[in-house]
Formats: C-alpha cells, structure tokens, sequence
C-alpha cells in the first residue's frame, strides 16, 4: 500500500470516527469490573484506533508489552502478576470512541468463544463486509441480513450458503474432481517455465498468477472470466486498495481505481451467469449459485457476490506459495531434503525413452512420505498469518465464567500474538523452524500441550475455512513439483544469488496470510538430472485429506 493510500485511509478513517463519535457524544463508556481489564491510551477515544491504522496488525503484538502502558500498572500493580511479558494478556479491553472491543490472545478463550457462536456471532460481521465489499441491491441486501441466526427456526442466505459450501468442499469425490482439474492446470503453468536459458519473473507475481489461473478455472470452469488478463488485474488491484473500498465512503471519487476495478469484475460475471457459465462449473459455484435463484438474487447481484467469494479463494492461498517458496528455496539444506523426500514418491515410466518418459506425483501421497514438506507449509502459515478473528456479542454473557462480555461489542482474536505465544509454542515461537511439526521433532509431551485453538491460519469453530483442503493441496502441489523441475536463483541478491526475504506488508486488511511488501526477482532454470520427460500429477486411492492444526 503506498504513502498516499495509507494517508488517504487514515484521514478518511479517522473522520468517520469523529463523525460516529460526535453522533454518539451522549453515550457515555462506563467500564464494569467484571469486563476484561480495560488498557487506556494516552490520547482518549481515538488514540487506539489510531496505533492500528498506523501498525496495522503489528499493533495486537505490541500492545502485549507491560512497559508500553505504564499507567496501567501504576494504577494496579497486582495485574503484573496476571499480565507479566512471560504470560501476556489473556484478554484486555479496548477503548475505541464509546464503544468496546475485546482483545482474546489466550487460546483457552478462543476455543471457549467458538463454541458458543449464538452468544458471539461472525454473521453481523460478515454481513456488513459484503454489503460494503459487494454493493449489492436493496434486494440483496435484505437476502443478506434475512435470519442470520436462526430466527424462529429459520436460516437465510449466508447460513445456506456457507453450509453449502463445507459439504463441497469437504474430503470426498466433490473436492477430488475439483483438485483433478486444479492440478492439471498447475501443471500446464509449471510446464511453461520450462524454457530454454531460464525464465526471469518477479516471484510474488508468478506465483499469484499460477494460483489465480489454477483455482478459478477450476472453480468457474470453460468460461472463466479470469482467463481474461485484465479480469484478473482488476481483481489484484481491488485486492490491493480494499481498504478504500471497505470505508465506502464515494468510492468512485475516493478510490476510483479499486472501484472500477470492482465494476469490470462485476460486468465479466454479470456475462459469465448471461452465458451460463455456471452450467459447466464446479459444484461449489452451482450450489451457491441454487441458493442465490432461491433466495430470488438477481444476476447482477450474483455476480457482485461471486466477486467477493474470490476472495477467499485467492488472497490467503498466493502468499502462502510465494512464501513457502521462498522459506524452501533460501535454505540450501532445507530444499535438498525436501527434495530427497518428494523424489521417493515420484513414479517415472517408460524410462528407456527419456523423451517419451511420463514422471507423476502422487498428490495423496505427499502427506504421508513428506512430512518435512508439510511440517514447512504449516510452519509458514504459522509465522505469516496476522489475519484477526471477529465477532460480534449478541447478548450480555460471562465468558469462562470469569469476564462479562457486554452486548453489542466487539471481540478481536489476532493470530499473530497466539502464533508467537512461548506458552504456546516454546522458546523459540518467534523463529522459523521448518520441523516444527514433525512428530519426531517434538520433544517430550510438546505436542500434547499445544492448544487445537493455536493454529489460527483457517480459523476455528463454526468459521473454520471451508477451502482449507482445497488450499492446502494447490500449495503443497505447487511447491512440490517446482522444487523438483527447477532451480531458482534470486537476481537482486548480487553475484552471489543471496536470497533477501521481504518484509509482510501489515497495512493488507484483505489477507490472513499477509502479502510481501516487495517481490523478488528470480531466475527459474531446469534443475540438472530432471530435464527431459513429462511430469503429471496423480491421485492414488489412499486418503488426500491434509488436517492441518487448525482449532
């Protein structure tokens, strides 16, 4: 995000909050005892808000330390015993305007959360995000909000919707037709690298351009709107200033580029449904698209929110690769033993022909014969991931029988501060280690310790990811047939090929798995030995379920 969108967001955030505030002026913030400990800020109201505009999700993890907030315990000393740099904040409240949000950091909390989802519910969450994301109709707009609860026994759109899409997207013959056709597509992209002298490429941008090729053709099938390039583009330069986009104040004049961005992904779904295109998709786009007809959502309505749904297809999943690529790529060791372990399940035929000679990978296999492989992807997820659980509290409730939760708050679960949490993950939680979760890594009982709510990538509970198997086997497939076929040599780390890894970029508010601020330009040559033949994926009747340590 450039300087003069980060200015632009701030100043335009910064007015809706004086405007919401002075609207409210008469609503007095009194804190209870029972809530989470309240941590003030120097500047009242807006001081908060303003360290996460200005930090982003930094701010979660910065807030953890005592030395920041001295006022605090000063005023109660006792609370070092609770809040000490070695245990840090369970949960805390956040003054912001006159409202509340509660930050939860304590996997214990987390999980107590997710099972109680009336009590605290995602819906208004994710309502008003596609409502601003998606613009949809009066019309749509009502579908959106009808019974998000359960009202009466009733569910509406979204809860149809999202179950719809778990059932799909779940391990079985549904997702193996969905990930046959991703494969073949990641495979026909790693076949164009293979060139002589090499490919020169900015890594980030290859990667996201494989993995937007791959899923979406897999997803929207022959008619595809982005095979289209410019489809795509406008996709990526929406992604890139949602922000903006999510202020939704005039976006056509704050933040013109992103909104017709938007518009030209809207006009190339609106002719994909005129065209029925959805007739030759995959079973996730029919089955939204059933819900949509029964709900009576219009086609350009459709459109807009198929829009959003990309979303979650895309921007978690290009990251993930490029940085696993990098993570494997910049440690010598570590890639030769990745690729000695994905080499074993390698099936080569016809060898006395080296042309004509078809090696496979066996997808179902991966998780089994390469745990190093796995255990990397995972660590990856765990070191990039600053996205933030949300929810909403419905009604006035004591959480753990210990901190009243007041109705109409927020409640934050930021998975960077659990994710490098040394109660959580040991001393070493801030550091990458690639055998992290390998069993035979483990010392002791470690992994008996560790908290199902600790891994926060996919979520938890009644929002766990519906797409996480999907993700996972693009990724690992991706990485797994790259490392084999070719080397990649970084082209701005002098003569030497150093790798220079770029810093998250933590103003992204689109992305669990945060982006890099700056790409990497790399050579990519045919590895010496694995030149010649075909290469292909394949799927073995062994179960391709990848259960990742999500909680």
């Amino acid at each position: 995000m450039n300087e003069y969108l980060q200015t632009t967001t701030f100043l335009l955030l910064l007015l809706t909050a004086v405007s919401i505030f002075l609207l409210n002026h008469l609503k007095r913030f009194k804190h209870d005892p029972k809530e989470p400990p309240l941590i003030p800020h120097r500047v009242p109201y807006v001081g908060h808000m303003i360290e996460l505009i200005r930090n982003g999700n930094k701010y979660y993890n910065l807030i953890r330390s005592i030395s920041l907030f001295p006022e605090f315990f000063a005023k109660d000393p006792s609370a070092k015993k609770v809040f000490s740099s070695r245990h840090p904040f369970p949960i805390y409240t956040l003054k912001i305007l006159n409202g509340r949000t509660y930050i939860v950091n304590s996997p214990d909390l987390i999980s107590a959360i997710q099972r109680a989802p009336k009590s605290y519910s995602f819906d208004p969450i994710i309502t008003s995000v596609t409502e601003r994301l998606s613009v949809p109709s009066k019309q749509g707009i009502d579908a959106v909000r009808y019974h998000p609860n359960g009202q009466n026994g009733e569910w509406g759109l979204n809860h149809d919707t999202m179950n719809d899409m778990h059932t799909t997207l779940k391990p079985g013959p549904i997702l193996d037709g969905m990930n046959e056709k991703m494969l073949g597509n990641v495979s026909v992209m790693l076949d164009e690298l293979d060139c002589e002298g090499g490919m020169v490429a900015n890594l980030f941008e290859w990667a996201r351009h494989t993995i937007t090729r791959a899923s979406t053709n897999a997803f929207f099938g022959p008619l595809n709107p982005f095979k289209a390039l410019e489809i795509e583009e406008a996709f990526w330069t929406l992604e890139d200033k949602l922000t903006m986009i999510l202020v939704n104040i005039a976006p056509a004049i704050t933040t013109p580029k992103a909104h017709g961005a938007r518009e030209a992904c809207v006009r190339a779904f609106v002719s994909y449904f005129n065209d029925c295109g959805a007739d030759h998709a995959s079973a996730l786009v029919k089955v939204r698209r059933a819900n949509n007809t029964k709900y009576g959502i219009s086609i350009e309505d459709q459109a807009r929110f198929e829009v959003s749904n990309v979303f979650g297809i895309l921007v978690n999943t290009a990251p993930a690769t490029f940085w696993t690529i990098s993570h494997i790529y910049s440690s010598p060791m570590l890639l030769e033993d990745i690729r000695q372990e994905i080499a074993d399940t390698v099936v080569t035929e016809d060898k006395h022909n080296s042309s004509e000679a078809v090696s496979t990978i066996d997808i179902a296999k991966l998780k089994n014969s390469c745990p190093l492989l796995f255990s990397t992807f995972q660590e990856v997820l765990r070191i990039t991931t600053h996205g933030v659980s949300v929810r909403w509290v419905v009604e006035d409730t004591m959480l753990a029988d210990r901190y009243l939760m007041k109705k109409d708050s927020i409640i934050q679960m930021p998975s960077a501060v659990v994710h490098t949490d040394t109660n959580v993950w040991g001393p070493s939680a801030k550091e990458f280690d690639p055998r992290r979760f390998m069993k035979t890594h483990q010392k002791g009982d470690e992994q008996a310790k560790r908290h199902p709510a600790a891994f926060r990538t996919f979520g938890g509970g009644t929002t766990l990811c519906p797409g996480r198997h999907f993700a996972t086997t693009e990724v690992v497939a991706v990485v797994a047939m790259l490392v084999l076929r070719y080397d990649i040599t970084p082209l701005d780390g002098g003569s030497q090929g150093v790798w220079v890894l770029p810093k998250q970029d933590n103003n992204n508010v689109g992305t669990s798995v945060l982006p890099p601020v700056s790409d990497i330009k790399v050579r990519i040559t045919k590895r010496k030995g694995w030149e010649v033949g075909k290469w292909a994926f394949t799927r073995s009747e062994e179960a391709a379920k990848f259960a990742l340590s999500s909680g």
